[in-house]
């Protein structure tokens, strides 16, 4: 008989409320943080031009991509959003002129005709409720991205990046065989390379 209790899902509501109570002034300086942390990741892991970058649109506390995004336009880099396709996802083009609609989890999806693969991307850039500083990540358990990137070796493209506040560092993450790795995790504070 399997047990109701789930340590991972216990962690999420931890970390998820705790993202959640950081103050809005902490959530900018946070958002500003990233932009110089990505910079620095980028000269140390010595990657072709970008082109391509999907990101995603906060809510529930995640750590906000908004000033990378806005870094990626002046950079004219095309920016990408996922969008829930069955259990898996797909990337819609983002723009100043993007439509919106509701997903079934109530989170912002692009309307467009431009959709793109994961493995199309050069980096993706997605939030997470929890990581260890062994590059460990939790997500939010609906396994969307690892479903996604599941057969994706690590020196393939995309780069996957996870993004989060400090305050969502554990000492060991539990890890599954499903779990896709990283190969970077950004914080305000620091940039961990796998």
């Amino acid at each position: 008989m399997t047990s109701h209790f789930d340590p991972r899902q216990t962690l999420r509501r931890q970390l998820r409320q705790a993202r959640r109570n950081l103050p809005v002034t902490e959530q900018l300086d946070a958002a500003s943080a990233l932009v110089s942390n990505y910079i620095e990741l980028l000269e140390r892991l010595t990657i072709p031009p970008t082109k391509r970058v999907a990101l995603y649109l906060s809510n529930d506390g995640e750590i906000s991509p908004h000033l990378l995004c806005e870094l990626f336009w002046q950079q004219n880099i095309e920016t990408y959003l996922p969008v829930v396709q069955g259990k898996k996802l797909i990337f819609a083009r983002y723009s100043v002129e993007t439509t919106w609609q509701e997903n079934i989890f109530g989170i912002k999806e692009p309307i467009t005709a431009e959709y793109l693969a994961g493995n199309e991307l050069d980096i993706v850039l997605l939030p997470l409720v929890g990581f260890d500083s062994k590059g460990g990540r939790l997500g939010m358990g609906g396994g969307f991205y690892d479903r996604t990137f599941e057969d994706k070796r690590a020196d393939q493209t995309p780069l996957l990046i996870g993004l989060a506040h400090d305050c969502q560092e554990v000492k060991k993450l539990p890890i599954e065989g499903w779990d896709v790795p990283l190969q970077g995790i950004l914080s305000p504070q620091q940039i961990i390379i796998v």
